[in-house]
């Protein structure tokens, strides 16, 4: 049976920091003011209201809570404005973003998107950190434009990114639908160079040497589509086969010409956000 000499005292919000005492499942104790509480959590002030009566059997001054102590401590610091957020960690994220939705503490949603999210220098969204973990975070907590702007980034994200954090549980359904999201955009990426190649005539190289040279180095190019169905994977490849070196009209291009004429059709798919309906799949 615990004691009160089983708990600790928080070092970040110690003694006297606070007038109301929250404790943690862990058994360590957060002083903080009570004011505070109920300025940034609506919840937080219920309860707060709820313990000011005369009723013995509570105690007005001390809250126990289901949160761990990294969980809480977190939290807090988003509702005292002399203290600053600790960095998103991909092990503790869940957890926070859980109590932040059970207090209701908005801010907190904010700042874990803010951090997420990759810019350039002119300050545009390029992308997304973790996009596995936070695309499923994201349509857990329906933060929707967020989660399509992660979706976005998984549909043309190299296989190596779609890794989660040990432990952090996903429905195979929704690990399904990704999956054929990404192989659909992955058949349209190849069928441009179906399409070029099938579109060429008997006349339209010098050589059948050439011809067979563009068709083996076409293997290896649409396997790394398969694993990174993005406009990224056709630059790394720009010089894959070259031009024909007879200069006439209706002579192959060489990959890099016509790479460079595909680019702006295939970036305008790919950095268009996912359509509504794809994304409302995954929150079925």
């Amino acid at each position: 049976m615990s004691s009160s000499t089983d708990h600790v005292q928080s070092a970040e919000f110690p003694e006297n920091y606070g007038d109301f005492q929250l404790v943690s499942s862990d058994h360590v104790i957060f002083s903080f003011p009570r004011f505070l509480l109920s300025h940034g959590s609506p919840v937080f002030k219920d309860m707060l209201r709820i313990g000011t009566g005369d009723s013995s059997d509570y105690e007005t001054d001390k809250l126990q809570l289901t949160e761990d102590s990294t969980t809480l401590d977190q939290l807090l610091r988003f509702l005292d404005t002399t203290k600053k957020p600790l960095p998103i960690h991909i092990d503790t994220v869940e957890g926070l973003l859980e109590s932040a939705q059970k207090y209701q503490v908005e801010h907190v949603f904010d700042y874990w998107e803010e951090q997420m999210l990759v810019r350039d220098v002119e300050m545009k969204v390029i992308g997304i950190r973790h996009p596995m973990m936070s695309f499923f975070l994201a349509a857990r907590f329906r933060r929707d434009e967020f989660a399509r702007l992660a979706l976005r980034e998984l549909i043309r994200a190299p296989d190596s990114n779609l890794d989660l954090p040990k432990g952090f549980m996903v429905e195979h359904r929704r690990i399904i639908h990704l999956t054929r999201l990404r192989q659909e955009r992955s058949r349209y990426l190849i069928d441009y160079i179906y399409d070029y190649h099938n579109g060429m005539g008997p006349n339209d190289c010098c050589t059948e040497q050439a011809m067979t040279m563009m068709g083996a180095k076409t293997i290896p190019l649409v396997l790394e589509l398969m694993k990174e169905p993005g406009w990224a994977t056709f630059e790394r490849n720009m010089n894959i086969w070259p031009g024909c070196p007879v200069k006439s009209k209706g002579h192959h291009k060489g990959s890099r010409v016509k790479f460079e004429s595909w680019k702006r059709k295939i970036l305008e798919g790919e950095m268009a956000l996912p359509e509504t309906a794809q994304y409302l799949l995954f929150l079925d």
